[in-house]
């Protein structure tokens, strides 16, 4: 029997972003039940968790935005409509656009002030939106197809 790439490909939309949700999960556990630094400590390794959780987080999400932008193969996966592909895809550049909005705002902070991180922030922000919105679309599709 011969595989095409397509599905291959395809077979992999929903692993992928299964495990993309499944480090998100992860993510936001540990960082509920984190417990505070102790008394009198500076915080350091706190703070390093926080950063190391915060890079997961990114990762769990750019692994969730990728696989829902993977083709689905023939008989299976969840088949997104252009628009809702536009949605993921623009939801798994935007980390790459906050952090380098990040390092422009670190270098150029006096002359930019409060606006660049207000974009940047903004950036961050609307990219799990965007996902949200793609994923909600698809299953009002699928709803109103069925009901």
């Amino acid at each position: 029997m011969r595989w095409s790439l397509r599905a291959v490909l395809g077979s992999l939309q929903l692993p992928v972003a299964g495990a993309g949700v499944a480090l998100l999960a992860f993510v936001w556990r540990t960082a509920v039940t984190m417990p505070p630094p102790p008394p009198g400590s500076d915080g350091f390794a706190h703070g390093l968790a926080g950063f190391f959780l915060l890079v997961f987080g990114v990762a769990g999400f750019v692994l969730l935005a990728g696989g829902l932008l993977i083709p689905p193969g023939p008989g299976y996966g969840v088949r997104f409509t252009r628009r809702q592909r536009w949605l993921f895809a623009y939801a798994l550049v935007a980390p790459a656009l906050a952090v380098g909005g990040f390092l422009a705002t670190v270098v150029a902070s006096s002359a930019l002030g409060g606006v660049a991180v207000s974009a940047v922030s903004l950036v961050a922000l609307t990219a799990p939106l965007a996902v949200l919105i793609g994923v909600g679309w698809r299953g009002a599709q699928a709803a109103a197809a069925r009901f």
